[in-house]
């Protein structure tokens, strides 16, 4: 026997359907509320997984520390004059410890980043026949270009950075004291960034996951600093030198 539904039957049963379904939706979605087992799809704006080439975006931070051995070779001293730095701490340097945050900017062939440097040291000697020390602070602003971009995971990331700085130099006797702030000077710096993520991938991939940490980077380079625009300021010159830190990019 074959059934024959009327205009007005299929008619009412599309408006039954109408009415049901919104409250069958509501029900299933109570229902994936209450069920511990139910699928919540995540939508993540980074593939994690991914290469750092591929995963990066336009924009990071970099955080920074470094250790640099100072020594102000051409330093003249104001409260013992005649004598220089050597004769004054021979050749120990002035332990210089380095803070730095920069804004970082990505693309096709590297990066370029600009951000702020603090830094500060001291030395302490009796070469002289007398105890002396003098205290370094060193303010100012740090910009990078580097190479990150040459292999899939910046393994070895060379740079050339530029640092411009006013340096506070605090300069003290048994007899006297010296204190002086010089007009702005620079050094600039060749480096590479060198990546530690390899140790232990796993973490590393995590801590990109849960808290956007892209790498980890031992910081080697070298460095010279020149003299102040002033010519009256204490001597800034110094010989090369070289630093070591660790920096983290977000």
């Amino acid at each position: 026997m074959k059934l024959h539904l009327s205009l007005k039957t299929k008619v009412g049963i599309w408006i039954l359907v109408g009415f049901l379904s919104p409250g069958m939706a509501w029900a299933q979605i109570e229902s994936e509320k209450n069920d511990p087992y139910a699928l919540v799809e995540v939508e993540v704006s980074q593939d994690y997984l991914a290469s750092y080439k591929a995963r990066r975006e336009t924009h990071g931070i970099y955080y920074g520390v470094q250790y640099e051995p100072l020594v102000l070779s051409k330093y003249a001293s104001t409260t013992q004059p005649g004598l220089k730095y050597k004769d004054l701490f021979g050749d120990e340097p002035i332990g210089l410890i380095r803070f730095n945050v920069d804004y970082k900017y990505n693309f096709a062939l590297g990066s370029l980043a600009a951000g702020i440097d603090l830094a500060t040291g001291s030395v302490s000697g009796s070469k002289s026949g007398s105890s002396m020390s003098l205290d370094v602070t060193k303010m100012g602003a740090n910009f990078q270009f580097t190479l990150d971009m040459l292999m899939d995971e910046p393994y070895a990331a060379p740079y050339f950075g530029l640092n411009l700085w006013q340096m506070e130099l605090s300069e003290k006797s048994p007899a006297d004291s010296f204190s002086a702030t010089t007009q702005m000077g620079y050094n600039y710096m060749l480096g590479v960034l060198v990546q530690l993520n390899w140790i232990d991938s796993e973490v590393a991939k995590d801590a990109t996951f849960n808290f956007g940490l892209e790498n980890t980077y031992l910081d080697l380079y070298i460095t010279q600093y020149a003299k102040t625009e002033s010519a009256s300021d204490p001597n800034t010159e110094t010989d090369f030198l070289y630093g070591a830190g660790i920096r983290l990019e977000f």
